[in-house]
């Protein structure tokens, strides 16, 4: 009983928001459920996937290696090669969004110079990084108008690029993403401040109707049921997932809810780079739900978008 107080306290302790910098409420669109998502073949916007880097991750915090399907497909701990994405969305009245920020050109100065610390990209395998494309190599190519970037969740590899765009650009997270405390943001706290930028403009999507019906998680950001945002706590309090309808097709973007099509194709939730696994299984059957609306719906994982699956080293 002792142990476990002195643990609770510890815990209560070095617990802390994943950043120091305040987030405002940001309100837009119209919460939906699921039965008022649309069945339309494609849509309005226009929309990319840029590849920004390739990298390696460790198998078991991408996948649940303990879960029954895993056990039995015969995956181990490992490296697992990843990449890293962000992705535009262009909409013809209301112009270009981002979601997640690529990684910025600091990643290419020597390693000494980059702002995170060794001990953090040794943990995350920096090593393994090639950057194919930094996120102002992209922007120098493609100097359109941002509005926002909006991001799946707060992970480092998910705000490397923020520095790279215009300054004061609006950062759009999900509900309690900056707020909710957890043990681990106590050793990146610094770092993900610093890559947030001196006085970012932080907000969090508000979901009006989620508490009084959980069902309704899902956000019409337009209005026009063009892009859908969706909310899919787990891997961590805030994160988001994103339907968007595009003159190409529909398209999932699951953020790490599923960080692997392995994962997807088996629904297996990601292992221990999720906060809550149980909570991450929930939504990731959510999404599920959501991708059955749209028969040929393109889904792309938080870090893969090669056809295979997972491999036992």
């Amino acid at each position: 009983m002792k142990y476990l107080l002195a643990t609770t306290i510890l815990f209560s302790l070095f617990s802390c928001s994943v950043t120091s910098h305040k987030a405002s409420l940001f309100s837009k669109g119209m919460s939906i459920g699921l039965d008022q998502v649309g069945m339309e073949k494609t849509g309005p916007i226009r929309f990319q996937k840029i590849i920004v880097a390739d990298w390696v991750g460790d198998r078991d915090g991408l996948i649940d290696i303990d879960d029954p399907k895993a056990v039995a497909a015969g995956l181990e701990k490992g490296k697992e090669p990843i990449q890293i994405y962000f992705y535009t969305i262009t909409h013809p009245k209301f112009g270009t969004y981002l979601v997640d920020s690529g990684v910025s050109q600091s990643f290419r100065k020597d390693p000494k110079e980059w702002p995170i610390t060794g001990i953090v990209a040794s943990e995350m395998n920096f090593s393994y990084l090639k950057i194919r494309q930094t996120t102002k190599e992209w922007l120098d190519a493609h100097p359109n108008r941002i509005e926002a970037v909006l991001l799946t969740h707060s992970h480092l590899d998910h705000i490397l690029g923020i520095s790279d765009l215009p300054e004061g650009i609006p950062i759009l997270a999900g509900p309690k993403e900056t707020t909710h405390t957890y043990f681990l943001n106590a050793f990146v706290q610094g770092m993900t401040d610093t890559l947030l930028g001196d006085k970012p403009k932080l907000y969090e999507l508000d979901f009006p109707e989620e508490e009084k019906n959980p069902s309704l998680r899902i956000l019409d950001f337009f209005g026009d049921k063009s892009f859908l945002v969706i909310h899919v706590p787990g891997h961590t309090s805030g994160s988001l997932a994103f339907v968007v309808k595009s003159t190409s097709g529909i398209h999932l973007l699951t953020g790490d809810s599923s960080h692997t099509n392995w994962g997807w194709n088996n629904n297996v939730t990601p292992g221990q780079y999720s906060e809550d696994k149980q909570k991450n299984k929930e939504s990731l059957d959510f999404l599920k739900k959501v991708a059955s609306q749209f028969p040929g719906i393109e889904v792309h994982c938080g870090h893969q978008s090669f056809t295979g699956t997972a491999q036992k080293d």
